[in-house]
């Protein structure tokens, strides 16, 4: 099996070495790569398996320093192909269909998202460490949202000492806070009650953390939102007002890269077994 591994953070460079365990490996724009091509046109053979990184709204995916056509990589892949990539827009997949290519987003399996959940929380940790005066011990932590995110950042800062409360809209996501023993309030409180934290948290991909609830912030309060662009904090309003905000993307990319690099290789290997690729480590026909 032949696979050709494209761009993305240090969570790729591990990535494709895991992949040498089941294919033959070619890379683009991972420098530290062995059998790294500079070009995709340097490609010796057509792949079977397409691997991208997590991609932007475009038509084109970022190799290392420069971007490259997205269709002119894929028309180096076999028909009949699979193409594995996060974040994958309609028009990209639409795409892929129309080179008779299978497309999945990798990022929408579920094992992978509970996976990323822990990088992302403990990345999260750092940055709240790294970023206030105070100890976590004893801090006041806002939590916007009630999905696996949410929930893994709860339980660890929970562990660490602070005083967490949950902020959600349904009545079942706040029920469900509680049993995990942390605070509740509705999103529509946020507003009235924001200035009772030191931290704050945001995981939902929409506008939460608006100017009318940022007006009412703590001084000195931290704002960490790790929702994908644009967030779901007014940044331009944090900003004029005077507030500390980190939009963390990426974390596991940055926080446990080699772990991240696992955690996609292990979903992808279940993508292909799903689908009758042989994957057997050491197998590279």
């Amino acid at each position: 099996m032949v696979i050709l591994c494209v761009g993305g953070d240090k969570r790729y460079e591990y990535l494709s070495e895991m992949l040498r365990s089941i294919g033959e490996v070619y890379t683009i724009g991972i420098k530290s790569s062995k059998d790294r091509i500079d070009k995709y046109e340097d490609m010796p053979e057509k792949a079977d398996v397409l691997v991208l990184p997590l991609m932007g709204k475009g038509m084109e995916v970022v190799c290392g320093e420069v971007s490259c056509p997205l269709a002119a990589i894929a028309g180096y892949v076999k028909t009949g192909g699979i193409v594995l990539g996060g974040r994958l827009t309609n028009e990209q997949q639409a795409l892929f269909a129309k080179l008779d290519l299978e497309s999945v987003d990798y990022l929408k399996i579920g094992s992978l998202a509970v996976k990323n959940s822990i990088p992302t929380a403990e990345g999260t940790l750092a940055i709240a460490i790294e970023n206030t005066d105070d100890t976590v011990f004893g801090s006041n932590v806002l939590i916007t949202g009630w999905g696996r995110t949410a929930k893994c950042c709860a339980r660890l800062f929970k562990s660490s000492g602070a005083y967490c409360t949950v902020a959600a809209r349904r009545s079942e996501a706040l029920a469900d806070a509680w049993t995990e023993a942390a605070d509740t309030i509705k999103i529509s409180e946020l507003a009235a009650k924001a200035d009772k934290y030191d931290i704050i948290i945001n995981t939902v991909p929409a506008m939460v953390l608006t100017e009318e609830v940022l007006l009412n912030v703590k001084e000195n309060c931290l704002v960490i939102d790790l929702a994908s662009i644009p967030g779901g904090t007014d940044f331009e309003a944090a900003k004029r007002l005077g507030i500390r905000t980190i939009h963390a993307l990426a974390l596991p990319g940055k926080t446990a890269p080699k772990a991240a690099g696992r955690m996609i290789y292990e979903t992808i290997i279940d993508i292909l077994e799903e689908r009758g690729v042989k994957c057997d480590k050491g197998d590279k026909t």
